[in-house]
């Protein structure tokens, strides 16, 4: 076989980047997921009461808000090379020494150094979408790395149920920790950033003026809105729906892991075909980027039908209704980090951006463990927590159909 022909068969390196950041995906929230899992069991070992429990499933937040944007501005000075190694070594090594607590206040203080780990997370998967992916694929690259999430949510559910039941809830952590640590020797061998232009003027770190000019753009708060409602109720998802299914259904561990993997798993699906036709009728006349947020605020509209479970208590119209609201969200995901990719005019400033969205976003998100840990508490049900994330889903459409029409721009 000539040269020629063996360059046309190998698969562009873009194409392998991709992969490895859809893995990266799927490594971070198998590993959120394995807290979830886990939190009944360590409920009784540590003797927690729910609102306890919604303050252990936020704490990894409390690092992963405050270094948002930071890690982010270091990854735009660095390269995701070098930071996507480091984060994801990190959060693997806490969830290794999560594996190891022997009491509440250890296991915390590992969560908060899994928070530092994943904190440049989604910077970097944005910027090599920014940096890799065809404006035109831009939705549908996003949208199939963001199932990475919900499939790493699936694998981390349906194999911590297992490991738990046979090994426990340490065995869980360790494993997915060396996962982590694999993944990380891999894209420092693998992964290159882009080379710089000869005539690239030096990288200079996002300063506050170009914050401040963010948040005066309407399209900037469009995405905003929706990406602090959407993030909302992915959390309350990832931190509850293992305890809700076991609530209503009154299932075991390894019944709610594979029920919870199963709509995981149909969500992934489902997010990839729906985002794919919506971006196909949106764009069938040409790309005019503003117009994906038709897609994001559709997506949203099927998102909010979560507010229909307080109505269903039997185990097949629950799942049906968490599967179909789950694939919604996740392609309104998908498209609305399209969206910002696509209107944000400074490209080499993507990770800063992204890590002032998600600090904001994040800040939201913080919330949610912990208010529904209350309101489970107070109530005695989860009725009223999915109430509120289908109010502020709708509102997050409208805000996002109504102000994301020009380019952001942070020059003032």
């Amino acid at each position: 076989m000539t040269t020629d022909a063996r360059s046309r068969r190998a698969i562009p390196a873009r194409y392998v980047f991709f992969f490895l950041v859809f893995l990266m995906y799927a490594i971070s929230y198998g590993d959120r997921a394995a807290l979830s899992i886990a939190l009944p069991t360590m409920g009784k070992e540590f003797s927690l009461t729910p609102v306890q429990m919604g303050w252990v499933s936020s704490s990894f937040l409390w690092s992963y808000f405050l270094l948002n944007l930071p890690s982010t501005i270091v990854l735009d000075l660095v390269g995701a090379r070098a930071i996507g190694s480091l984060a994801v070594g990190v959060w693997s090594f806490a969830m290794l020494l999560g594996g190891m607590a022997q009491n509440i206040t250890q296991f915390l203080l590992t969560r908060v150094l899994l928070g530092v780990g994943e904190a440049p997370t989604f910077g970097v998967g944005a910027t090599v979408v920014r940096n890799w992916a065809q404006p035109r694929e831009r939705g549908s690259v996003m949208t199939m790395l963001l199932t990475g999430m919900q499939l790493g949510l699936a694998g981390g559910t349906i194999a911590g149920a297992y490991l738990i039941t046979f090994f426990g809830w340490r065995c869980e952590f360790m494993a997915l920790g060396g996962i982590g640590i694999g993944w990380a020797l891999v894209w420092w061998l693998v992964y290159r950033n882009p080379k710089a232009k000869p005539d690239a003027a030096p990288r200079k770190p996002i300063s506050a003026r170009e914050i401040r000019n963010l948040f005066r753009s309407s399209s900037f708060l469009g995405i905003l809105a929706v990406q602090c409602t959407q993030n909302y109720l992915n959390f309350l998802v990832m931190s509850w729906m293992p305890l809700y299914l076991i609530h209503e259904l009154h299932i075991d561990t390894t019944g709610t892991g594979n029920s919870t993997a199963l709509c995981y798993l149909v969500a992934a699906i489902g997010a990839v075909v729906i985002g794919r036709i919506l971006e196909h009728l949106v764009f069938r006349r040409g790309i005019h980027p503003p117009n994906r947020r038709f897609v994001v605020a559709t997506c949203l509209l099927g998102a909010a039908t979560i507010g229909l479970l307080p109505h269903f208590h039997t185990m097949m119209p629950i799942l049906l209704v968490l599967s179909g609201a789950l694939a919604c969200l996740m392609a309104a995901n998908g498209a609305n980090t399209a969206l910002l990719t696509d209107m944000v005019e400074d490209g080499g400033k993507m990770g800063a951006v992204t890590g002032v969205t998600l600090t904001c976003s994040n800040s939201l998100g913080l919330l949610s463990p912990i208010l529904t840990g209350y309101i489970v508490s107070w109530t005695g049900s989860f009725d009223m927590a999915w109430y509120i994330c289908a109010a502020a889903l709708l509102i997050a459409g409208g805000l996002s159909l109504a102000m994301v029409r020009n380019p952001i721009r942070m020059d003032g």
